[in-house]
């Protein structure tokens, strides 16, 4: 990779980082293009070369949340040192301290890319392609010891992960309301979950 695209990627990033710290501050409507310019250092005809709109920028960032997430899961079900048991734990933790940290404006706008309600459904497919080599390790790891039962299918366990998500992200799913309400029981939702995964 030459200079000029190695720049090029650095900026993108930058953009990406501002726009996120902005969005979880802030929330996706009370953030401007503008604002998001001036942190990331560069000028907003800049940042609409890499980004066309506030949306495209908003999805990138939606999407980042999800590859990253499934980045991170993956490196703790990779942990060699920890039982599955304590992976869990860990993940649920994580699952939770990261839903405390988005703006309940920018949760509504994740919840409208998931559901294609802004004209785009990469946000949805995106999830959908990364779900399942995820999950099947997670369930593999914890039949060989011996905390998920062999009677729970790979195909069971996404039908169970499945009725979480279309409950919320699918379209014409729970409104925006409902779903920030949900988002308060964040802890207990995730708790039974997980531990409904493992039959506990």
């Amino acid at each position: 990779m030459d200079g000029n695209q190695l720049r090029k990627n650095k900026k993108k990033e930058d953009i990406k980082n501002a726009a996120y710290k902005m969005f979880m501050t802030y929330g996706f409507k009370k953030t401007s293009i503008a604002q998001v310019a001036k942190l990331a250092g560069c000028s907003q005809v800049t940042l609409y070369k890499y980004f066309p709109s506030k949306v495209d920028l908003g999805r990138a960032i939606v999407m980042s949340l999800i590859v990253d997430g499934y980045d991170e899961y993956d490196k703790q079900l990779d942990d060699t040192s920890k039982s599955f048991m304590d992976k869990m734990q860990d993940m649920m933790v994580s699952s939770v301290n990261i839903s405390d940290n988005i703006n309940n404006d920018f949760f509504k706008f994740m919840i409208d890319e998931f559901q294609g309600r802004n004209g785009d459904d990469h946000v949805m497919k995106k999830y959908d392609m990364l779900k399942f080599g995820f999950w099947r390790k997670l369930l593999n790891q914890g039949r060989a010891e011996h905390v998920v039962s062999d009677e729970i299918s790979d195909y069971g366990a996404m039908i169970y992960l499945d009725m979480y998500v279309q409950y919320v992200m699918r379209p014409g799913g729970v409104s925006y309301k409902n779903a920030v309400e949900m988002k308060k029981h964040e802890k207990e939702l995730v708790h039974m979950f997980f531990y409904g995964i493992i039959g506990k």
